[in-house]
């Protein structure tokens, strides 16, 4: 066969490849038409922070495998050696049959990395889950109290919490609320707190009070005795909004004042990618719940956790001479395997200080693009912290215009990335970057200079 012919075999092999996923395989948020159009791509292969497709084309991942799940990067044999030793001694069985070691010690670990009076884990196999299971949490703390009647939940506009049910009625995003209508009753939306669209002339610590301000008037409007919690990431991943800090304190002392729990949504940030274990952790203040996912197992396998505080444990089991109160299970709940990549992971990062150096290498990258883009006319906001980077790009950085909609221009910027084997991502016009714990001080310098020229190519033909 000669080269033309081989190349052709090659390409008809991905075409068929393409359609198969098509037919075969929902891929969310990506339509046919966009998948065939750049066919694919078929990942086959990754290492550390770079993907390799069918091609053989590499790609430099600036995304943790494009959803901040692969923490440690990719190709890690401690991790795959793990996995293959539970899986060959216990592969899985039923929480509610048998409890087993991995996620007890599992368990134990996450407590002890709270740092924050957060004891008992409930896990699942996802971030979704997870944020469903601290609802249900919610609620059978406040009726084993006597208090059915909280069962109102707020959430932030901006915010994200997933796409179960509870996680669409949980958000501002239109389609959620159009294609999954009838949302569920409940939930009632707030501002954001968004320190970059402050008011002129007002200062983060006075933004940070007005916001809390708003969030307890709304607290006073719902009726406190209807209120069940509060889902409130820590720093909203989507635009990266890393708030004033006192807005957290004192929605913590809203929360206290009106017996409202407080879930932290960290499926996004935790376990190491803020530059510390968790996001709260930056804010002196503590969660009632805090969910987690995609960084406890590094994506190796599916896993999420609720990890509710000793408080609310003290209610949920009560006098343990009775029934204790209600919360679902899963099939797959605390399953051996997954537990194990857990802690393989948790093992990793402690072992070479990869949440050190997720401040360190992060640190850099925030600085370095904020001195490139210091006088830049359509950089309106560079933010973040840690290994979790916004970058906000307006029509005009003095009076913070946006762009108008239609322009999409963090969709070209993100769009361009990949032309140049680059990923990252758009929220918006917000240019987000998350990558790996284990990204190096040349991979983040790589990461840099891509990222500024998707974003030069694309404000240049603008």
């Amino acid at each position: 066969m000669s080269v033309s012919d081989k190349n052709r075999a090659s390409h008809e092999q991905k075409e068929a490849l393409v359609e198969d996923s098509i037919r075969f395989v929902w891929r969310h948020g990506v339509s046919a038409t966009a998948t065939r159009a750049v066919e694919g791509p078929v990942a086959v292969s990754g290492n550390g922070v770079r993907v390799t497709d069918i091609d053989g084309n590499e790609y430099l991942d600036a995304l943790s495998g494009g959803s901040a799940a692969a923490t440690l990067g990719h190709g890690r044999v401690d991790v795959a050696d793990a996995v293959h030793a539970q899986m060959t001694r216990l592969h899985w069985v039923s929480l509610r049959t048998f409890i087993n070691e991995p996620s007890i010690e599992l368990g134990r670990r996450l407590a002890g990395l709270t740092d924050a009076g957060l004891q008992t884990s409930f896990f699942v196999s996802s971030g979704s889950e997870a944020v469903e299971t601290a609802t249900q949490l919610t609620k059978s703390y406040h009726r084993a109290r006597g208090n059915p009647a909280k069962n109102t939940f707020l959430y932030r506009k901006t915010g994200y919490h997933g796409t179960t049910l509870v996680g669409a009625s949980a958000s501002d995003n239109a389609e959620f609320r159009t294609w999954f209508a009838p949302l569920a009753p409940g939930f009632v939306e707030v501002d954001a707190c968004y320190p970059y669209r402050r008011p002129n002339g007002m200062s983060e610590e006075e933004y940070g009070e007005a916001c809390a301000a708003a969030l307890e008037a709304t607290v006073l409007e719902v009726g406190p005795e209807n209120i069940a919690g509060i889902l409130a990431e820590a720093i909203p991943a989507a635009l990266v909004l890393v708030p004033p800090a006192n807005y957290l304190r004192r929605l913590r002392e809203i929360c206290d004042r009106y017996d409202i729990l407080w879930i932290d949504d960290e499926v996004f940030i935790g376990v190491g990618r803020t530059g510390r274990w968790f996001g709260f952790q930056h804010f002196g203040v503590s969660p009632d719940i805090v969910t987690s996912s995609k960084g406890i197992t590094g994506g190796y396998v599916p896993l999420g956790a609720a990890i509710a505080s000793s408080r609310v444990m003290d209610t949920i089991f009560g006098d343990q001479a009775g029934g204790q109160a209600k919360v679902a299970g899963h099939t797959y709940a605390a399953h051996p395997t997954a537990c194990a990549a857990g802690l393989a992971v948790l093992d990793a990062i402690e072992k070479e200080d990869l949440v050190g150096n997720a401040e360190r290498v992060g640190e850099w990258m925030i600085d370095e693009f904020s001195r490139i883009y210091a006088d830049h006319p359509n950089i309106g906001d560079v933010r973040g912290k840690g290994l979790l980077i916004g970058i906000e790009l307006v029509q005009d950085a003095t009076t913070r215009e946006p762009f108008a909609r239609d322009l999409a221009v963090g969709r070209k910027v993100m769009d361009r990335a990949m032309e140049n084997h680059f990923m990252l991502r758009a929220s918006g016009d917000v240019i987000t970057l998350f990558p790996a714990l284990v990204t190096t001080s040349a991979d983040a310098a790589a990461m840099v200079t891509a990222t500024c020229r998707a974003i030069d190519e694309v404000l240049g033909e603008l």
